[in-house]
């Protein structure tokens, strides 16, 4: 007889597989996939480990992770991973829940999921790109504005950097509307 130990039915005798399926999918292209997705939303290619087994376990189980589950199926410490859930926390990429179900006394651990689709965690880097080019602009703007006798000699270099963020945000509008 089995008895209950908080622990959910994936991580319990007999399936363990799975949590070792993911660790293989880790590696390798998904990971490198999801390291190039971290950076496009903003953050480190750290991150991207922790993406491909938030995402996995979210589309192959609907399953959630405890910050140890990514500890053991990145390799990453307790920190680094914490670290990096925080982020993905703050940019709402993933959300956490207390595990109410778990057993015994102490802090409940916290299970944390994809929150949302990825097309939604992709647009934000498209938003990224948008605030960036924002930035760009009003930059742009406050060198224009400015009283200085150097301006004649970047007139050119402004107005070629201009152009260039201007094309960029409208092949980005061009490209968010299709």
């Amino acid at each position: 007889m089995q008895v209950y130990s908080g622990t959910p039915h994936y991580r319990t005798r007999g399936c363990r597989n799975r949590m070792g399926e993911i660790n293989g999918l880790v590696k390798g292209p998904v990971t490198r996939l999801f390291e190039k997705v971290a950076r496009w939303i903003g953050l480190s290619s750290n991150a991207g480990p922790v993406l491909a087994a938030l995402f996995l376990e979210q589309y192959g189980t609907a399953e959630k992770l405890s910050s140890e589950d990514v500890c053991r199926i990145t390799g990453y410490s307790r920190a680094n991973a914490g670290l990096i859930i925080s982020q993905l926390e703050a940019l709402g990429v993933i959300e956490g829940a207390r595990d109410y179900d778990q057993t015994g006394r102490g802090r409940k651990r916290v299970l944390y999921s994809v929150n949302g689709s990825f097309t939604e965690v992709f647009e934000l880097g498209v938003i990224s790109i948008q605030d960036r080019l924002d930035g760009m602009t009003r930059d742009l703007d406050s060198i224009e504005n400015l009283d200085s006798s150097f301006k004649p000699s970047i007139a050119h270099l402004l107005k070629e950097v201009r152009t260039a963020v201007e094309n960029r945000r409208e092949e980005l509008q061009v490209t968010v509307s299709k």
